[in-house]
């Protein structure tokens, strides 16, 4: 298990490593002159440049929090009419127009058609809607379809209410799917978000200091928000990964073996306390 973790490890670095050096070769040589994409240590310099600007934070903290409302309207959306589809099928059939269509639409389309109908501010958080919907919808099917059938045969002869069935069948079965939904949905979300924020132009967003920066020619500027963005979404996706991890221990040696030396740990401050504890 060790070796495998250490491979993993290595091969990480080692792409990581090939990025790096491809980016900073085409930056020295196929863009060296027209600066459109500068150098790691460059863009580096450029981060902390604007990190200086009273705009850099608000900017940031502003499109996550886009991001953040935009995603769990479309999980909660997703998952209640996930539900509401697998136990009632009409439902399903007359979704399936409306999950094809959001599916197949073109992004940039319909961030051109729906600039004309909602405000700056909202745009960027109806076209995300638009566009993860589908995705959780999919995924929260998937989940409730791949439950064991027999345990849930099983509780229905026995009459186990409803809630109990949710809670002890359901929720630990669906818990992988739910979890792999919320990362590849929350990545996405991140990047239509600011791609409709370039479009729609909201005050105090990374896709309005993206375009700032384009029309006033400063390309190492908007490469270096290009890569702020990207570390954004990478910065998520860990943390995301830790919680699932965190709430699944019985499926992770390290988290078992972190679990029993807190519990350790605990025990022995219990006989400590025991020990000083004056006798009566």
């Amino acid at each position: 298990m060790q070796e495998i973790k250490l491979k993993k490890l290595i091969f990480s670095l080692l792409s990581f490593s090939i990025i790096i050096a491809v980016w900073w070769v085409l930056a020295e040589t196929r863009f060296q002159q027209t600066g459109i994409i500068p150098t790691p240590v460059d863009t580096l310099r450029i981060i902390g440049e604007e990190a200086q600007k009273d705009s850099f934070f608000p900017a940031i903290f502003s499109t996550l929090e886009r991001a953040l409302v935009s995603f769990l309207i479309s999980f909660a959306a997703a998952s209640a009419l996930a539900a509401l589809a697998h136990f009632k099928k009409f439902i399903g059939i007359m979704l399936n127009p409306f999950i094809v269509i959001c599916r197949s639409m073109p992004t940039m389309a319909l961030v051109l058609i729906l600039l004309l109908v909602v405000g700056s501010d909202m745009l960027p958080i109806v076209v995300a809607f638009m566009v993860v919907f589908p995705l959780c919808y999919e995924n929260m099917r998937t989940a409730i379809t791949e439950t064991d059938r027999k345990l849930v045969t099983m509780a229905k002869v026995f009459r186990v209410p409803k809630w109990r069935q949710a809670a002890g069948i359901y929720a630990p079965a669906m818990l992988p799917f739910v979890f792999s939904s919320i990362i590849a949905g929350f990545g996405l979300n991140i990047k239509v978000v600011i791609s409709a924020e370039v479009m729609g132009l909201p005050a105090m967003s990374i896709g309005h200091l993206i375009l700032s920066a384009r029309q006033g020619f400063n390309f190492g500027v908007s490469f270096a928000w290009l890569v702020i963005a990207v570390a954004l979404s990478l910065i998520c996706e860990c943390i995301l990964r830790a919680a699932y991890r965190l709430s699944m221990p019985y499926k992770y040696e390290d988290l078992r073996v972190l679990k029993r030396f807190a519990a350790r740990i605990c025990n022995v401050r219990k006989l400590r306390r025991v020990r000083n504890m004056p006798d009566q």
